[in-house]
């Protein structure tokens, strides 16, 4: 009975441990290129969302519909990671695609960076 529950708990242990090894790798993947990315969105982005990401960038005024405001917390945290990668590489009207002008790692780091906005 003793050599049972022991064995029970060495499982337990192993599967605690290796579901925070999986989260530590997940968070770290996800966490994307921050830095890289900046400077991307700054040459592609900010006309429209503007530098700090709140849709106010310079050409943001002379669309019928305005930019997305990276900064509202309320309204990023209803997006996923895959619906703001899927915006960027197809494009959502007025913004225009990007697939196969950036490659996939870049979208994914620019939506770390742009989730930075909204912290």
């Amino acid at each position: 009975m003793e050599e049972t529950l022991r064995g029970k708990k060495t499982l337990l242990a192993v599967a605690i441990t290796s579901l925070f090894a999986f989260l530590i790798l997940a968070s770290t993947a996800r966490a994307g290129d921050v830095a890289a990315a900046k400077k991307v969105f700054e040459e592609r982005c900010a006309k429209c969302h503007g530098l700090t990401g709140k849709g106010d960038g310079p050409k943001a005024k002379t669309l019928k519909k305005k930019p997305r405001d990276y900064t509202d917390k309320a309204e990023m945290s209803k997006l996923t990671d895959a619906k703001l990668k899927e915006e960027i590489l197809d494009g959502k009207k007025p913004m225009p695609a990007f697939r196969g002008k950036i490659d996939e790692k870049m979208v994914d780091d620019l939506v770390a960076y742009v989730r930075t906005f909204a912290k």
